[in-house]
C-alpha cells in the first residue's frame, strides 16, 4: 500500500507519475483511509546521463534446411523455393539489482518507458511492430552431388546500459533490443556418388 512507502520514495513516485495518474492514486488512497505524503511533491527530473554499448551483433531467429540430392542424376538439378518469415521488434529491459522491492514495482515501469522512448528515437523503430520478408531462392546441385542448403534468418541486436538519474538517485538500466530481419544462405556439399 502506498501509505507504507517511505516519504522520500513516495515523493519521487508522485513526481514521476505526475498530474496524469496522481488524482486516481489520491482517490484510491483516500478510500482506503490512507495519507498521501506526495500530494505536494515537486517533479524530480529524469535524465539519461550516458549509454554504454555492450555489443551489437546479429542473432539467429530461425533456420530452414533444404537438401538437394542429385547423387544419382545425370543433369543439373535446379529447384526454386519461396520462404516467408515474420519477426517482431522487441525490447527487454533488465532489472536494476540495487532497487528495493517497492521501488521495482512502482518505478520500474517509468524507467522502462524512458529507455523505450530513447531507443525508439535513436534506432527509429516501433517496438511491438512486425516485419515480414518473402524471398524466392533458386538452389542447384551438379550431377553426382548432394548439397545441403541452409536458409538462416537473423535480426540485428543491441545490448547496452543506460545510466539514468531520477532526482538524486542514479541507476544503471540494462537493455537488449532486437530489430530488422534479413537472411543468408549457407551450403555444404555431401559425398559424391561414385559411378561404376
Amino acid at each position: 500500500m502506498l501509505q507504507l512507502i517511505p516519504y522520500g520514495l513516495a515523493a519521487v513516485v508522485g513526481g514521476l507519475l505526475g498530474k496524469k495518474y496522481l488524482p486516481q492514486l489520491i482517490d484510491a488512497q483516500q478510500k482506503q483511509g490512507g495519507w498521501i505524503p506526495f500530494v505536494n511533491a515537486s517533479l524530480p527530473p529524469i535524465q539519461i546521463l550516458a549509454e554504454s554499448l555492450i555489443q551489437e551483433q546479429p542473432v539467429v531467429l530461425a533456420t530452414e534446411e533444404i537438401p538437394l540430392d542429385n547423387r544419382y542424376g545425370t543433369t543439373m538439378l535446379v529447384s526454386e523455393h519461396e520462404f516467408t518469415r515474420t519477426a517482431t521488434v522487441g525490447l527487454s529491459v533488465g532489472r536494476e539489482q540495487t532497487l528495493t522491492a517497492n521501488m521495482k514495482s512502482i518505478l520500474w515501469p517509468v524507467l522502462e518507458s524512458v529507455v523505450q522512448e530513447e531507443l525508439k528515437k535513436n534506432l527509429r523503430v516501433e517496438f511491438g511492430s512486425q516485419i515480414t520478408r518473402r524471398v524466392k531462392i533458386v538452389f542447384s546441385a551438379e550431377p553426382g552431388h548432394l548439397v545441403r542448403y541452409r536458409l538462416v534468418w537473423r535480426q540485428d541486436s543491441r545490448q547496452g546500459v543506460y545510466d539514468i538519474r531520477i532526482g538524486n538517485e542514479q541507476l544503471a538500466v540494462p537493455y537488449m533490443v532486437t530489430f530488422g530481419l534479413f537472411h543468408a544462405v549457407e551450403s555444404m556439399e555431401g559425398v559424391e556418388h561414385e559411378r561404376g
